[in-house]
């Protein structure tokens, strides 16, 4: 047993960073109703790291494993970067064809593309396997710190002018705001969100942090409304999961995503339940 807790120690670990900032994103994603915009933009950033393990391949150089990682990730970024600033301005009243949409055809084209760079060159099926599953029940300390300390600059950022991005958010929804420069602050937005889906995706891969953004965040809006609440439901949520996946992962030696992503939409079907069941008696006392 104490084999297992060590060895998972450092999964479990990612997974609540990840957990941790993603119900934040996730709650203004669903406020934004551009659900498929984590998942646009983790294909987006694995497009750019595609390509960098392409030109990485070809430079006749020699190069170390870490400079390799390190120019992936800067590629990524330039490339999550190029589609904040497409998103934002594509979102625009003038354009009669949603964001959602654009988004859409974002991650079909990056997907694609990423399929085509990655099966021309070997060990391609293990690239998609990571892209999509990640390796997160691998993850080592120096990642788990390399991902706290971007989880963190961008939380604080986050927090500092969250007034300012919730505001934003409800531009979304068709409501005034005083935000001066809105472009700016939803290109800020976009950005940092996908400088931790870059991190995020490293670790976790697109399935697992899609999963991560979308089900915590859905399961809090059916008990809570203030933001503060629904952050705490969702980490809760998102951490009992984890926690469960591992356990069931370390117990049938299979690949520990799957298993947390099967625990998230299991919290929820229980969620969806709980919560049927607190309106019907509630209507029952009202009738009462």
């Amino acid at each position: 047993m104490t084999m297992a807790i060590e060895f998972m120690l450092a999964p479990l670990a990612g997974s609540l960073l990840l957990i941790g900032i993603m119900v934040y994103f996730g709650i203004h994603v669903i406020e934004r109703e551009i659900i498929f915009i984590d998942i646009a933009l983790a294909q987006i950033a694995a497009l750019g790291s595609a390509v960098s393990l392409v030109l990485n391949t070809v430079r006749e150089v020699p190069h170390q494993h870490a400079d390799e990682h390190g120019s992936n990730t800067l590629m990524a970024y330039l490339f999550c970067m190029l589609a904040a600033w497409v998103f934002t301005l594509f979102r625009n009243k003038k354009i009669k064809v949603p964001l959602e949409a654009f988004i859409g055809i974002a991650y079909a084209v990056a997907t694609t593309s990423a399929v085509i760079i990655l099966d021309k060159f070997a060990g391609s099926d293990v690239h998609i396997h990571d892209m999509l599953a990640g390796t997160l029940l691998w993850i080592s300390w120096h990642q788990v710190i390399r991902l706290l300390v971007v989880v963190s600059v961008v939380g604080i950022f986050h927090y500092f002018f969250r007034y300012k991005f919730k505001e934003l958010t409800s531009l979304y929804k068709g409501r005034d705001s005083d935000v001066s420069n809105p472009r700016l602050w939803d290109f800020l937005f976009y950005f940092t969100f996908g400088i931790v889906i870059v991190e995020a995706v490293n670790v976790g891969g697109i399935l697992t942090v899609f999963a991560f953004l979308i089900i915590p965040s859905s399961i809090s809006a059916l008990f809570a409304t203030r933001w503060s609440h629904r952050i705490l439901v969702g980490l809760l949520v998102g951490g009992i999961a984890s926690l469960m996946g591992l356990y069931l992962s370390w117990v049938l030696d299979v690949p520990c995503s799957p298993t947390i992503i099967l625990f998230l939409a299991l919290c929820l079907v229980i969620s969806i339940l709980i919560r049927a069941v607190l309106k019907a008696t509630a209507r029952r006392a009202g009738k009462a």
